[in-house]
């Protein structure tokens, strides 16, 4: 006897899609903290790796040489942006789209569609690099090192168009939710083989000008080629192992579907170039505006900032996917509950960083640099308080971008830029880098507090939970308060410092148990 069909219950349908919402956001929780644990500690390698190689640089060459190649590398940076186009967060945002939509066959003609398109663009940007070269040179030599600068900028040059291949090749992985390719490659093999690189470069060149700096800027570079050939052979194997991900045939509308992508993709590809030209354009201009002297020094004290901004790196990288899955099925309360999740673990992360650079920034810079760079104390202190605020709210643009919002990503980030630049012309020449600290941190808070609104406005998301307010409030009892009281009441050794960051970081393990129901929620 044929049974007639259940008939449909709103109610029942409503609170079984509510349950399956939140498990999925708990299974995407429990997966952010795996794999964004692995790649802390990746990160925190690739950090150190990144610090150690400023430190070197500025202890093992001339100031006028460590500043040049810190700006050359940073105008490097800026190109390799312009060369992607946006297309490695767009394959981030669509293949995991795709895969959630069932629609896996999308991912090989955008992969295709997309690589070939950003890969002529850095060829392009790497021709206009070469032509350009001295005379760019003479603009941050000031006619002093021009020759040098010129070497250098060829070297950069050069390498853009693997740099750019090698970055959309672990992009393809990251929209796969393999992050292994990214760990191992990216936090671990590239940044310590530059670090072998560059103190082979020093033993070479002995940190003089000419053939030592030009080895320098090789150093620099040269790991970008390995990384490419590891990272090539890590997705040929993702492939063979997972071939439905790109499923077969092409699409049904190969149109609509590289329109959707460079709808994003553009604006994208322009709100990545002004956020690493926030990240970098100051040290370019400090360069100019200063010399390059002036440079090396700001970019001493700003390399502090990257031991901070490790936690935020490791966990956005991981979580981009889940977010955009989420996003995807329209569940807004999921996404909710990993983006407070994941301000939680930021904030538990980097600020006991960074207050500990507030309260010892003189001894750090001396103990680090050298008794010289102690002057810019107060520099790493302004931009330290921006990062304790911009950690404190959460992956904003991140979940803008992974809900198609790149147009307002790029708003901000433009609008931060501009605030940046400007305001480096106007107080470097009067403030020196203190000035240029001052110009970002006004970006850092301007851009965040955008952000803020805008989520809150189109997807009535907030980074704001009782357990991150907590929190703060623990961590600045522990690393800002007792500190702080211990300096004042105790005379300043270098043994008394350790001891009293050693109390700290005792006392915040133990907050740490307190709070563990928060940090690692069940479910």
């Amino acid at each position: 006897m044929d049974t007639l069909p259940r008939p449909s219950d709103p109610a029942r349908d409503s609170l079984a899609m509510a349950r399956q919402n939140s498990k999925d956001a708990t299974r995407s929780v429990n997966k952010i903290a795996k794999s964004g644990a692995a790649n802390l500690l990746g990160a925190g390698l690739s950090a150190v790796s990144s610090f150690l190689l400023v430190v070197l640089i500025s202890r093992l060459w001339d100031p006028e040489t460590a500043g040049l190649i810190f700006a050359v590398s940073s105008i490097f940076l800026i190109a390799l942006a312009l060369s992607e186009i946006g297309v490695d967060q767009g394959l981030v945002r669509f293949i995991a789209w795709n895969n959630a939509r069932d629609t896996p066959r999308n991912n090989k003609y955008l992969i295709r569609h997309s690589v070939c398109i950003a890969l002529f663009v850095s060829v392009l940007v790497m021709t206009l690099g070469l032509f350009f070269a001295h005379p760019l040179a003479r603009v941050l030599s000031g006619g002093g090192a021009e020759t040098i600068a010129a070497q250098m900028i060829v070297v950069f040059a050069l390498a853009l168009p693997i740099a750019a291949s090698y970055e959309l090749t672990l992009a393809i992985t990251r929209g796969l939710t393999h992050m292994k390719p990214t760990i191992v490659i990216e936090r671990v093999v590239r940044p310590l083989l530059q670090v072998v690189l560059v103190l082979g470069a020093a033993l070479l060149g002995s940190g003089a000008a000419g053939s030592g700096a030009l080895a320098l800027a090789i150093s620099w570079v040269a790991p970008y080629t390995l990384a490419l050939i590891c990272a090539l052979v890590m997705l040929w194997r993702t492939m063979r192992k997972n071939p439905d991900t790109f499923g077969t045939g092409r699409p049904e509308a190969p149109r609509e579907v590289a329109t959707e992508f460079w709808r994003f993709t553009i604006p994208r590809g322009v709100g990545r170039l002004a956020q690493v030209g926030l990240q970098r354009a100051d040290i370019a201009v400090v360069t100019i505006v200063a010399g390059p002297a002036a440079a090396a020094m700001y970019t001493a004290v700003t390399r502090f900032l990257v031991l901070g901004q490790l936690a935020t790196t490791a966990l956005q990288q991981v979580s981009e996917p889940h977010l955009a899955k989420l996003l995807a099925k329209d569940n807004h309360k999921g996404a909710k509950l990993v983006t407070q999740q994941l301000t939680l673990w930021t904030v538990s992360l980097a600020w006991p960083i960074y207050l500990v650079f507030v309260i010892l920034a003189e001894r750090l810079l001396s103990a680090v640099f050298g008794t010289d760079f102690a002057v810019g104390a107060d520099s790493l202190r302004i931009l330290c308080v921006a990062m304790l605020f911009a950690t404190s709210m959460g992956p904003l643009d991140m979940l803008l971008l992974m809900a198609g919002r790149s147009s307002l990503s790029l708003i901000n980030t433009v609008m931060a830029l501009a605030v940046d630049v400007v305001g480096c012309l106007l107080l470097v020449p009067v403030l020196g880098i203190v000035g240029a600290a001052i110009a970002w941190a006004a970006a850092i808070v301007v851009r965040n507090v955008m952000c803020f609104v805008q989520v809150r406005r189109t997807l009535g998301i907030s980074p704001v939970s009782r357990h991150t307010a907590y929190m703060t409030g623990g961590i600045v009892v522990i690393f800002l308060a007792f500190p702080f009281l211990w300096f004042t009441l105790l005379p300043g050794t270098p043994l008394l410092d350790v001891a009293a960051i050693a109390i700290s970081a005792a006392g915040y393990a133990a907050f740490l148990w307190w709070r563990r129901e928060s940090l690692i929620p069940r479910g």
